[in-house]
C-alpha cells in the first residue's frame, strides 16, 4: 500500500491491552492495578465500556450466585461434576479453585463501590437454595461502578473500536489492530500481554444475548485450541402474547420456568425429567420436542406455579427488577401473563477458547476470560457455559476468570524479556488491507445476508439442539453456503464493517459447532443424538478443534484424574 493511500492511523503501547469492557475485562484491569499500580492497562470496546455501557451486564445484570459461608465448596463441584451438569468432563481443579474463592471475589465487589443488596444488620440478603450456593441481587450498573474505579486506578480507555486482527510475531502475541466505528481511523495497538474480554458467539439471534463471536475468530486465526464446543447451545423457549406477537429473547419457558411446561394439566417436565432442578435443563426442552412430535400440544407455562414452588430462590437486586419491568413495560411484553403458550428457541453461549488454570491460550501473550473461555476451561463439563445450569454464576465467572486473567497478566509482564521489536511495516500495511478489503471494493452482497443464512442454520431447534447425523449435515451444509458468500460481502459504511467481521466469526463458530457435533457420538447433557441416544464411557474425554492450515483438525484429549 502507497504511503498516500494510507488511512490516519492511530497507534499505542501499553504493557496490557484488554479488549472487551464487561465484567470480566474491567475485573481484569482492576486487578492488574491493585496488585501492580505501576502496570500501563489499556481497554478497548466497539462499545462505551469507560462509562459502564459495554457486554451484556449493562443489559441484563441482576443475580449473582455464590458459594456462601454456609455452604460447601466440595459439594458445590461435586453438583457441578455430576451426571445433571458437567457429566464427568469438567476440569476439576479450576471448578474447585472457582467454589472455594467464589465468596471473597463477590465480598470484593464492595471496594469496586458495586452494590449488592443487603439486610439490616448488613449481611447480604440472599435467595438461599436446597442447592449448595446462595443467590444474592446485584446491582445492574455494575459495569458503570467499576469502570469508574478503574479509571480512578489510571487504567485508560479507548471506546467505539472494532478489533479486527491480532498481531502475532514469531508465535507470540504482540497486540491488535482495528478501527474508530465513528472516523474509521486505523488503530494500532502494541502490548506485552493482550487479554481476550468481548464475549462469545451468540449468533445475534436473541436481543438480550447478542454477541457475534468475534474473540472465537480472532483466537482461532491466531492458532488457539478451542474445547467443548459441542456443548456451546441449549434450547428454550420464547412466548406468544394474547395478540399473537412471538416475544422472545427474555427469561422465558424451559430458561426459567423449567419445571412448569403443561399439556393440559399434566406436567410435561415432570414426566419427562422428575424432581427439581436449579436452572434450565437440557430434558425440559426436549421434553417441548418430544410432545410435539407426538401431536400433543400446545406446550404452556403456568407461571404461578414457578413463582409458588421456585420462583423466591431467584433475590433479584430491586433497581435490576425495575430496569427490567419498565423495559418489558415499553416493549408491550406479556410478562404478567399467569399462563402462556411457548414455542421453541435456540440459545448459544459458545465460549470455547481452550485456557488453562491461569486463562492463557496456547498462545504465548494471549489470555481469554469470561464469556471467551467459560466453555473452553472446561470448568463447567458438558454444558453451555457461563451460566451452564445454575442463574447468576455467568457474573461469577466473569469475575472469577477476570480475576485469574489479570493476576496472570501480571506475572507474565515480571516474567518476559521486552525487547521494544516493532512489527514490521508490511505486516500493518497487510492488516490493514484484510480489515478495509470489505469497505474498500465497489460493489458486492451486505454481510446481513450472511448472517441470516448462518442463522437459517443454527436457530432451528432439530438443528442445533436435537440432533442427528442428517439434519446436522444439513444444517453444515447451510454454513458452507454461507462461508462461499463471504468473499462477496461489501460494506457500505463503518458499521457495516463491523458487521463483515460479525459474519466471519458467525460462520467459523457454525463450522465448528456442527463438525464438533457430528464427530461425538453420544448423547451427554445439552449434547443430545437422537441417532445416538445414550452417554458413551468412551467418550469421556475433551473434544479440541485447532486451525490446521486451511483445515479444520479435530482431536480429543485425555481428562486428568484429580
Amino acid at each position: 500500500m502507497s504511503a498516500e493511500n494510507k488511512r490516519p492511523r492511530k497507534s499505542q503501547c501499553s504493557h496490557v491491552l484488554i479488549i472487551g469492557g464487561g465484567i470480566s475485562g474491567l475485573t481484569a484491569a482492576l486487578t492488574i492495578k491493585e496488585t501492580d499500580p505501576a502496570a500501563d492497562v489499556l481497554l478497548v470496546d466497539k462499545a462505551c465500556a469507560s462509562k459502564g455501557w459495554a457486554g451484556k451486564a449493562a443489559r441484563t445484570a441482576g443475580l449473582l450466585s455464590f458459594v456462601s459461608q454456609e455452604k460447601d465448596p466440595e459439594e458445590f463441584a461435586r453438583y457441578c461434576a455430576g451426571a445433571d451438569i458437567g457429566c464427568g468432563l469438567n476440569d476439576m481443579a479450576l471448578l474447585r479453585d472457582f467454589a472455594y474463592n467464589s465468596r471473597r471475589l463477590v465480598e470484593h465487589l464492595a471496594d469496586w463501590d458495586v452494590d449488592i443488596e443487603r439486610n439490616e444488620d448488613g449481611s447480604m440478603a440472599v435467595g438461599v437454595w436446597p442447592l449448595p450456593w446462595v443467590t444474592a441481587g446485584v446491582d445492574p450498573d455494575m459495569c458503570r461502578k467499576m469502570s469508574s474505579r478503574a479509571k480512578k486506578y489510571g487504567v485508560l480507555f479507548e471506546d467505539h473500536v472494532v478489533i479486527s486482527e491480532l498481531i502475532v510475531l514469531e508465535g507470540r502475541v504482540r497486540g491488535a489492530v482495528g478501527f474508530h466505528l465513528l472516523d474509521g481511523t486505523y488503530q494500532i495497538y502494541l502490548a506485552d500481554v493482550v487479554i481476550l474480554a468481548c464475549g462469545s458467539q451468540n449468533f445475534d439471534i436473541t436481543p438480550s444475548w447478542c454477541s457475534t463471536g468475534v474473540s472465537q475468530k480472532l483466537a482461532y486465526d491466531a492458532g488457539c485450541r478451542f474445547r467443548n464446543v459441542e456443548f456451546c447451545g441449549m434450547g428454550d423457549f420464547g412466548r406468544f402474547g394474547q395478540d399473537g406477537q412471538r416475544y422472545y429473547g427474555q427469561h422465558s419457558g424451559a430458561h426459567t420456568a423449567h419445571d412448569c411446561l403443561y399439556v393440559g394439566e399434566e406436567n410435561i417436565s415432570q414426566k419427562w425429567r422428575p424432581g427439581f432442578h436449579s436452572s434450565m435443563d437440557p430434558m425440559a426442552a426436549y421434553a417441548w420436542y418430544r410432545e410435539t412430535m407426538a401431536g400433543n400440544g400446545p406446550v404452556e407455562v403456568h407461571y404461578q406455579k414457578f413463582r409458588d414452588e421456585s420462583g423466591a430462590l431467584f433475590h433479584f437486586h430491586p433497581n435490576a427488577m425495575r430496569r427490567m419491568h419498565r423495559v418489558e413495560s415499553l416493549a408491550e411484553y406479556p410478562y404478567e401473563h399467569e399462563q402462556y403458550e411457548v414455542f421453541p428457541g435456540f440459545i448459544s453461549e459458545m465460549s470455547a477458547i481452550r485456557v488453562g488454570h491461569g486463562m492463557e491460550t496456547d498462545i504465548p501473550g494471549l489470555l481469554a476470560i469470561g464469556d471467551t473461555s467459560g466453555a473452553g476451561s472446561a470448568r463447567a463439563g458438558a454444558v453451555p457455559a457461563p451460566p451452564a445450569k445454575i442463574h447468576g454464576t455467568g457474573i461469577l465467572n466473569a469475575l472469577y476468570s477476570g480475576d485469574k486473567g489479570g493476576s496472570t497478566a501480571v506475572l507474565l509482564l515480571h516474567g518476559i524479556k521486552r525487547t521494544g521489536e516493532q512489527p514490521p511495516a508490511e505486516l500493518l500495511d497487510r492488516l490493514e488491507e484484510s480489515t478495509y478489503h470489505y469497505f474498500d471494493r465497489e460493489e458486492g452482497i451486505s454481510p446481513r445476508d450472511v448472517i441470516c443464512r448462518v442463522q437459517d442454520a443454527m436457530a432451528p431447534c432439530d438443528y442445533s439442539f436435537v440432533k442427528t447425523k442428517e439434519r446436522m449435515e444439513e444444517a453444515l451444509g447451510i454454513i458452507l453456503e454461507a462461508k462461499e458468500m463471504l468473499p462477496r460481502m461489501k460494506a457500505e459504511n463503518l458499521h457495516e464493517l463491523s458487521k463483515c467481521l460479525d459474519a466471519q466469526a458467525m460462520v467459523l463458530c457454525g463450522e465448528m459447532f456442527y463438525r464438533a457435533s457430528l464427530a461425538r457420538t453420544e448423547s451427554r447433557s445439552f449434547h443430545l443424538r437422537e441417532d445416538y441416544p445414550e452417554m458413551d464411557a468412551s467418550w469421556k474425554k475433551w473434544l479440541n478443534i485447532r486451525k490446521n492450515g486451511e483445515e479444520m483438525e479435530i482431536f480429543t484429549e485425555e481428562i486428568p484424574n484429580i
